[in-house]
């Protein structure tokens, strides 16, 4: 029996009775995919969900308030255990503490993403935790509250708010942030037959570290140059033209601080728009670089963008996705 409790929008909401005891032990799992944040052009207000990785959560519901971390598996195993510092984690104790609950969960966390390349790993650990709990713990909680509670967790790994992995692994597909500690998230739309290719190099680069490299000022040419890329990629996408795409796909303010990161990042990029890429860019704060292409000439891309990769000595591996990828869902 699931007993949904029902969130008024306004005004923090506290559930006095402790939830039925027939709660306790029920377990959930959820999955959440990975993502490509900034998609180039759009810093912190863009991102796509990705269908080839993901991270999912196992959560069971406890007797107490702890919020447990009970074991993780796949392609990391050392994570913090502590709810301050673990995206899923924080997600968790942010639902917790807002609405009072009453009971507890021991999470164990499956890591199909990996630390530090760039695909949104922490974001989907985030997203997957706030699923599961949504459904665990009973709650109606609105799309708008799954963002808000998932941007909280992910906060744990990238020190601040920003949507652009958060809200592709939460709804699927392109999207457009807008706003910080509540922000709106549009649905973009992406013409048909587009792919995107992911070369994720044997590196790591770590959020964080990544954003506090980065210049306070921009030039007003650069300012200028960067607005009409993001209205004219924007724009592109929506009347489906595929030149307006390749025209703007670019990032003249990031991109050129965060090169230096990936070795052979150029190399990568020239391989890729030799071969008819729309773009290709750092997929997030790297170390994976994504291109944008037709779908017809997707696999002649990625073998040019994993052999400029593997000419410099960089071992690397690749994928090739939907840009319209399907977001976070429960699995039981």
């Amino acid at each position: 029996m699931r007993i949904a409790y029902s969130v008024p929008p306004a005004g923090r909401v506290f559930f006095w009775a402790t939830i039925l005891m027939n709660a306790i032990g029920k377990t959930v799992t959820a999955y959440a995919p990975a993502s490509v944040g900034n998609v180039g052009v759009g810093f912190d207000a863009l991102g796509h969900a990705l269908d080839f990785a993901g991270d999912r959560v196992r959560l069971t519901v406890i007797e107490g308030k702890d919020i447990l971390l009970d074991a993780v598996t796949g392609l990391t195993l050392d994570l913090p255990s502590d709810a301050g510092s673990n995206t899923a984690l924080r997600a968790l104790r942010a639902i917790q503490d807002e609405y009072n609950i009453r009971v507890g969960a021991r999470v164990t966390l499956e890591k199909g993403i990996p630390l530090g390349s760039g695909m949104g790993g922490s974001a989907a650990s985030a997203v997957a935790a706030v699923t599961a709990a949504a459904e665990a713990w009973g709650l109606s909680l609105s799309e708008d509250d799954k963002l808000r509670f998932a941007l909280e967790g992910e906060a744990a790994a990238s020190g601040g708010l920003h949507a652009d992995n958060v809200a592709p692994s939460l709804f699927g597909g392109l999207v457009l942030c807008e706003g910080v500690r509540r922000p709106h998230v549009t649905r973009i739309p992406v013409p048909r037959n587009i792919a995107c290719v992911l070369v994720h190099p044997d590196l790591e680069v770590y959020t964080r570290s990544a954003r506090n490299m980065l210049s306070a000022g921009v030039s007003l040419a650069d300012h200028v140059c960067q607005t009409q890329a993001i209205a004219g990629f924007v724009a592109g996408c929506f009347r489906s033209d595929l030149d307006q795409i390749r025209r703007c796909l670019k990032d003249v303010v990031i991109e050129p601080q965060r090169a230096e990161l990936v070795p052979g990042f150029r190399k990568v990029q020239s391989a890729a728009m030799a071969n008819g890429a729309l773009g290709a860019s750092l997929s997030g704060s790297g170390p994976s670089i994504f291109a944008w292409c037709e779908s017809s000439q997707a696999e002649e891309i990625r073998g040019c963008m994993t052999h400029a990769f593997q000419a410099d000595g960089v071992s690397c591996s690749s994928w090739i996705s939907a840009v319209n990828a399907a977001g976070a869902r429960l699995e039981d």
